[in-house]
């Protein structure tokens, strides 16, 4: 699951694009700028970390609920498949991957139904990745904005996304674009990051933990799931299905807090000890300029990232995989 190479672009300006997304999300910084400039905060953001989470992570960048006996690997192969099944999907159907990353789940659920998947995402960089690591018969990988998307109307029987729609500046707009491109009755699947109904935009904690969230992981404004469906019911879709995944045996945000076993390589990355190993082997890196300048900024942005969320998933004010099933009723 896991990829052996940490950082890849040496030959990038990473210090450049750290210093670009910090400057969304200072003092005077606030979601209006960060969704003036989506763009370039979100393809700068996965530019940056797209190494650093196939090193951790895999091909799949994605939270899943996990269960006593499960790996998480195993946890995130039944999540991705999971939508595959509520798309009830055959061969030949034209599916779109809403926010691809480098590949993962598209591979999957492509093997999984024979189904062919056209995944877009906003970084070049993710593109590059995925067709490196390989790219399924019949299926594409197309570097494009999902506010503005490249197909044309009516293109798609079914479209998914896995933790992507949040970085949208705009939901509802982003709804419009996926409704414009799948059929009449066509569905849209997915799981999307949420605040839940215990997030209270008075309690300083609370609002702190939001802004962790979202400095670590390029969001402009996150959202309830409550806005979430009615984004997606103010441009024409049905909701025939909706909830935050209960909870496994094990926590969601686990493997962030360490995993549950140094013995395995995949949960040694993200113990404490791990992710000090990590910490200092990019620190050497960058010092003798094996790693570009910028390198250990941006694990520091990982780091955000991660105290972000599991303090949301420990207060349960926020979660990774709120479901939806929405149907194009026009």
């Amino acid at each position: 699951m896991t990829q052996n190479t940490l950082i890849r672009r040496s030959n990038d300006n990473v210090k450049k694009e750290v210093s670009f997304y910090n400057s969304l999300f200072g003092d005077s910084k606030g979601a209006d700028q960060r969704k003036d400039e989506y763009k370039n905060l979100v393809s700068s953001y996965y530019s940056l970390v797209t190494d650093f989470y196939e090193y951790g992570w895999g091909q799949s960048f994605h939270f899943a609920n996990r269960f006593r006996g499960e790996t998480l690997a195993e946890s995130i192969q039944r999540h991705e498949s999971y939508l595959a099944l509520k798309m009830n999907l055959k061969a030949d159907d034209k599916v779109l991957d809403l926010g691809c990353g480098v590949g993962g789940p598209l591979r999957r659920i492509a093997h999984l139904t024979g189904a062919h998947v056209i995944g877009i995402t906003i970084s070049d960089y993710q593109i590059q990745r995925a067709k490196k690591i390989g790219v399924p018969a019949d299926c594409q990988f197309i570097q494009g904005d999902f506010m503005k998307l490249p197909f044309e109307d009516n293109s798609f029987d079914h479209v998914y996304t896995i933790e992507a729609v949040c970085h949208a500046p705009d939901k509802a707009k982003c709804f419009a674009e996926v409704i414009r491109v799948l059929k009449p009755g066509g569905s849209l699947v997915g799981y999307d990051w949420c605040l839940t109904d215990k997030y209270d935009s008075q309690n300083s904690v609370h609002v702190e933990t939001k802004r962790l969230i979202e400095e670590g992981d390029a969001l402009p404004d996150l959202k309830s799931t409550h806005q979430l469906l009615s984004d997606l019911k103010s441009v024409g879709f049905t909701i025939e299905e909706s909830r935050i995944i209960p909870e496994g045996d094990i926590p969601w945000y686990q493997p962030l807090k360490g995993g549950d076993s140094l013995l395995s390589l995949e949960n040694f990355r993200t113990t404490f000890f791990g992710r000090l190993l990590t910490h200092n082997t990019v620190w050497l890196l960058e010092k003798t300029r094996i790693a570009a300048q910028g390198s250990l900024a941006t694990l520091n942005i990982l780091e955000t990232a991660r105290d972000g969320v599991i303090r949301g998933g420990e207060s349960d004010i926020f979660t990774p995989y709120f479901f939806f099933l929405a149907r194009n009723s026009l």
